[in-house]
């Protein structure tokens, strides 16, 4: 009897673990430790291009500036649980906008923004 028992719990312990093995997150590109690598007036396109690759979005400006812009999602795996999704864990996007004067880096912003609720 006693060694039933503690194989059921040997069993609820294991699964409680691969449980949360499932809920965790996988990592990200983590843009503000990336956008510390761009330096402006001294980073040019082929740099950026080698640390972040192809931007997601980018605009040719008529002053003669291009826009570059970089999302990532950040998203706890709470979120994707239908009752405590409201309440529990955290989502915002990052956003790394680089802006361009001819090919060198003019500037580098890195924000976040919230969902609306």
């Amino acid at each position: 009897m006693i060694r039933i028992k503690s194989i059921l719990i040997l069993f609820f312990l294991f699964s409680s673990l691969m449980s949360f093995k499932a809920c965790s997150v996988k990592p990200g590109p983590n843009l503000a430790s990336k956008a510390s690598l761009i330096h402006p007036t001294i980073t040019n396109k082929a740099e950026v291009l080698q640390i972040l690759g192809t931007p997601l979005q980018y605009f040719f400006k008529p002053d003669g500036t291009e826009e570059w812009y970089y999302y990532y999602l950040v998203r706890s795996p709470t979120k994707k649980l239908p009752l405590v999704k409201r309440y529990l864990g955290e989502e915002y996007t990052e956003v790394l906008k680089i802006i361009f004067k001819e090919n060198i880096v003019l500037n580098c912003t890195y924000y976040t923004v919230q969902p609306k609720k």
